[in-house]
């Protein structure tokens, strides 16, 4: 259970530096965007889950690793899939 504390607490400093720290402008109001936010963690977790129950077999560090890893990637999608399902429009804002 304690291998849960790896994706939960990595999301919110992945999501801070995706979502605040990238070129992504977010249009939407102020609820739906932070329930666009939940519903990205709660695919992330998703996501998380079933990659690490496919990988089960190769052991509890290798299988975290794994799940971490492909979750992360899949941010950008996820984030995209998670607002979009609350009607907020994710787009890549203009570089300065």
């Amino acid at each position: 259970m304690v291998e849960w504390l790896v994706p939960v607490s990595l999301y919110w400093a992945l999501a801070a530096l995706y979502l605040g720290g990238g070129h992504v402008r977010i249009e939407g109001g102020a609820v739906r965007q932070f329930i666009g936010l939940i519903d990205t963690y709660v695919l992330y977790l998703v996501v998380w889950w079933a990659v690490r129950a496919a990988v089960r077999g190769m052991g509890v560090i290798p299988s975290v690793l794994i799940a971490t890893a492909v979750a992360s990637l899949l941010l950008p999608v996820l984030s995209k899939i998670g607002f979009r399902i609350m009607g907020v429009r994710l787009s890549r804002a203009a570089a300065h």
